[in-house]
This record gives structure tokens, C-alpha cells and sequence, in this order.
């Protein structure tokens, strides 16, 4: 039996292909004539998505059509593979080296503060808390980072630069591919960018005006 929330994965990969193509979706109601094969794969995304909560299931779906080719089809077989993993990882790094003032990318940043607001109310912590928080011995908003629950730009706007100074090298790279590198890129396009930086420090404050409130 099919629930909802794999009902609602089904239809995401639909829209995912669909739109890679600039083609109309028609998501699928019925599904009491799925195939096995398809059926096996969704149950499998289910499990997966479930486990790893932190991923967007429409970033998983556009990555391949992304990083290989719009003309190209992926069956729901595809997207429980090591490749499907290697696309959407190498996608999520392209946007994060992506243009500051795009409309994505200042929506990943507003993501990501709503992220920690709600993270900063669970765990009664202020926003400047937050900076200088650790989780096993790892700063906090590396490993949301990893998650891909904030993006670099999210980091530079929260200013913890001397937190991540603190952590070696190959713990970076390992949290992060290429961390330091992405990050003095991505430093630097933040503060010559027009829109984003602005945007990231109203919704910062916006955020900390929330969590303080929360705390009173």
C-alpha cells in the first residue's frame, strides 16, 4: 500500500522530470495500477528520505537533469543509487558557488534562519549562542551545514568565522568537500553581493527579535 507522504515522493519525481523538460505535470492520483518496480523504488526513496530528513525531495529529483542533461531520462530505479547521491551532492555545491543575488539562493538563506530559529527556540539558545555551539565536539552549524539545512552564505551572515577557524583542516573537508575553499569563494561574493547581504542581515535580525521573545 502507497501512504500520502509516498504519494506526495511519487509526484515530486514526476514534477522533477516533467519541468526539466518545460513539460505540463500531471500528477498521478491512482495508484492502484503502479508498477512493481516503481513500487519497490518509492518504498525504498521513503525509507532513505525518512532517514535523511534534512533532504529536499525536489533538490533529489532536479539534480541529475542538472549535472547531466535535461534531454536525458532517470527512472525512480536511478534515484536509489550511489550516482543519484553523487548528483544531488555535486548539485547542492554548485548552488551554493552560485550567483549571491539570485532568487534561490536568497531563499536558502531565509531557509536556513528559519531553521535556526526553530533550533535556537527547541534548545533555548540565542542567535549569538548558536554561533558558538557545539554538538559532539562539532560546531553546530557545520553539521546543519552538511545537512544542507544552511548554506554558506547563511554562515556568513551568522559571522562564525572564528568558530570554524578553530576546526582542522581535514574535519572541514570532510564535513565539506573543498571547504575552505568554497568558503573564501563564497565570503567574498557575499560581501560584494547587492541584495543578499542586505536580505541576510534583516532576516537575521528578524529572527533574533523572535528567538529572544521566545525566551522571555
Amino acid at each position: 500500500m502507497i501512504t500520502e507522504r509516498e504519494k506526495s515522493i511519487y509526484n515530486s519525481y514526476l514534477y522533477a522530470s516533467r519541468s526539466a523538460q518545460n513539460k505540463p505535470t500531471r500528477f498521478r492520483k491512482d495508484f492502484t495500477k503502479l508498477k512493481d518496480e516503481d513500487f519497490v523504488a518509492i518504498k525504498k526513496l521513503s525509507a532513505f528520505f525518512a532517514k535523511h530528513n534534512h533532504i529536499n525531495y525536489q533538490d533529489w529529483f532536479i539534480a541529475p537533469y542538472e549535472i547531466y542533461s535535461k534531454d536525458e531520462y532517470f527512472d525512480l530505479k536511478f534515484f536509489n543509487s550511489r550516482k543519484a547521491l553523487k548528483c544531488y551532492s555535486l548539485y547542492m555545491k554548485e548552488r551554493e558557488m552560485s550567483n549571491p543575488d539570485s532568487s534561490d539562493v536568497i531563499e536558502s538563506v531565509k531557509n536556513g534562519f528559519r531553521y535556526i530559529a526553530k533550533y535556537c527556540i527547541r534548545n533555548s539558545l540565542t542567535i549569538e549562542e548558536y554561533t558558538k555551539h557545539f554538538t559532539n565536539n562539532m560546531p553546530t552549524c557545520l553539521l546543519h551545514l552538511q545537512e544542507h539545512r544552511l548554506n554558506f552564505y547563511t554562515l556568513h551572515a551568522l559571522k562564525v568565522e572564528s568558530t570554524i577557524k578553530a576546526i582542522e583542516k581535514d574535519v572541514l573537508d570532510f564535513i565539506v568537500k573543498d571547504f575552505q575553499t568554497i568558503f573564501a569563494s563564497t565570503r567574498t561574493k557575499f560581501y560584494g553581493s547587492t541584495i543578499l547581504k542586505s536580505t541576510a542581515r534583516d532576516t537575521k535580525e528578524k529572527v533574533k527579535q523572535i528567538v529572544e521573545k521566545q525566551k522571555q
